[in-house]
């Protein structure tokens, strides 16, 4: 079916008609509506810019060996931009003072002495000066002292700028997203328990489960097999953790822990007397029963189920 049929923003329908969304994104083989994925060659047709889901009821357009949830989450981001973070004020003010300044004034003095002479006739010219009233101005000069202002430059404030760095840490909250699959058909992994402490109780029986220990009660009180198969090896072993012993074989916290098709599940982190608790990269502990155990190879725990069975147990 082409895939240009199928647009963004398309609405769709189920079978039973009913609106399941638009059209958020569209792939070489899948179209994405709310999250879900409907394969690009499942049934469908496409009417008036609808697309109505062709098959059951119970339809869900997935293609289960290949889901992709997408998981969100916040990431801070820090910039930096130029801003004004204040400013450096100088303040001058005016002030008077009195000021004497010393200065040194000449000036003419007029000494006015008046004498008797000998009678003489007139001298030319007198005769016309002779029997005048009037004032006879004789100036007097000197210095006088002549005051002005002039501003002057006395000093300066020297106003610098540096550039200093310094680090910061920026503190903020950001959100995340956190995927929990609970699988329930997962729940009956043998050999498994809740790493919360929700373990079997004390006649709990295992035969059908591993096919080694068919007809075996095993016994959570004692930590030993109380009835088993002629040729079990580990009937009415101790399996106590104050042991550290796996019937004639080691074990001890820190063995690998895998699966009998090889894939690894964990590490032992701590020995009980009914079980040994297991370390999952990024997953949560889980507790195995003793019962569990293949072999003690070496360095490493055998169990006697998948390493899948184990790696997907919550």
């Amino acid at each position: 079916m082409p895939r240009n049929n199928i647009q963004r923003g398309m609405t769709v329908y189920g079978a039973d008609n009913q609106a399941l969304g638009t059209v958020d994104e569209v792939t070489d083989s899948y179209y994405l509506v709310n999250g879900q994925q409907y394969p690009l060659d499942s049934g469908y047709r496409v009417e008036d810019q609808n697309i109505y889901l062709t098959g059951g009821g119970n339809y869900s357009g997935t293609d289960q060996s290949n889901l992709k949830v997408p998981v969100y989450e916040e990431q801070l981001n820090v910039d930096k931009r130029q801003a004004n973070l204040g400013e450096v004020q100088i303040h001058k003010t005016v002030n008077q003072e009195q000021v004497n300044v010393p200065v040194e004034l000449r000036r003419e003095e007029v000494n006015v002495n008046q004498r008797d002479v000998d009678n003489r006739p007139l001298n030319p010219g007198e005769a016309a000066q002779a029997f005048q009233e009037g004032t006879i101005r004789v100036p007097v000069r000197g210095e006088e002292a002549v005051v002005n202002k002039q501003a002057v430059v006395t000093g300066e404030v020297d106003v610098n700028k540096q550039v200093r760095a310094e680090k910061q840490n920026i503190a903020d909250t950001v959100r995340r997203e956190q995927v929990q699959v609970d699988d329930s058909s997962l729940r009956q992994t043998p050999g498994v328990v809740r790493s919360d402490n929700a373990g079997y109780n004390n006649t709990t029986n295992y035969a059908g489960d591993t096919g080694n220990y068919a007809a075996t009660n095993y016994r959570s009180d004692t930590g030993d097999f109380a009835t088993g198969p002629a040729d079990d090896q580990y009937r009415n072993t101790d399996y106590s953790a104050n042991t550290g012993n796996y019937g004639a074989s080691n074990l001890q916290e820190g063995l690998d822990v895998v699966g009998n098709d090889g894939e690894f599940v964990g590490r032992i982190k701590e020995l009980n007397n009914n079980d040994f608790r297991v370390d999952r990269k990024m997953k949560p502990d889980i507790n195995v029963t003793y019962t569990a155990i293949q072999n003690v190879d070496g360095s490493q725990v055998v169990l006697n189920a998948p390493g899948a069975d184990f790696n997907n147990f919550l």
